[in-house]
């Protein structure tokens, strides 16, 4: 029997490669919305060192150094307000690019259990004619065996 040949493969190739180029932007969607994201944390993070540096660094708190920690916590809150559009942005960025992959991906899948399909019918094919050889070759032995059960006879 001839080796199995899948008549769809140049069409399963051409949406695997086009899973994997979406698979790339959605990396990259992913991680501009995590840096997005860091921002926001790391100026968190510099308001809680800001504020625990002068609680350790003063002892005596001065009307004038709570202000300023308040101003820095309060341009801190806006910068955080700024950055919300941006990640929400980001965000749908990544979610869209996100669809378009499960999208991709169920088409390739698609292709793939036709694939899968035919390589069974494939065996099972493979398999019969197999099974006929095989049938084939104990019946000539069987054939053989009572003709020369038959000559020892005479």
């Amino acid at each position: 029997m001839k080796k199995f040949k899948f008549n769809l493969q140049k069409l399963l190739e051409i949406r695997q490669k086009k899973e994997d180029l979406q698979k790339v932007n959605l990396a990259k969607a992913s991680g501009e919305y995590q840096f997005e994201l860091n921002k926001v944390e790391k100026i968190k993070n510099n308001v809680k060192e800001y504020k625990k540096f002068y609680l350790k660094n003063y002892s005596r708190l001065l009307v004038e150094n709570l202000k300023l920690v308040d101003t820095f916590s309060n341009n801190a809150g806006k910068a955080i307000e700024n950055l919300k559009p941006l990640i929400e942005e980001k965000k749908r960025k990544m979610e869209k690019e996100l669809d378009i992959y499960n999208q991709l991906r169920r088409e390739r899948r698609a292709v793939e259990i036709l694939k899968e399909k035919e390589y069974k019918k494939y065996l099972d094919e493979l398999g019969k004619e197999e099974q006929k050889n095989m049938d084939e070759v104990a019946k000539d032995i069987y054939l053989k065996n009572k003709a020369g059960g038959l000559n020892s006879e005479n």
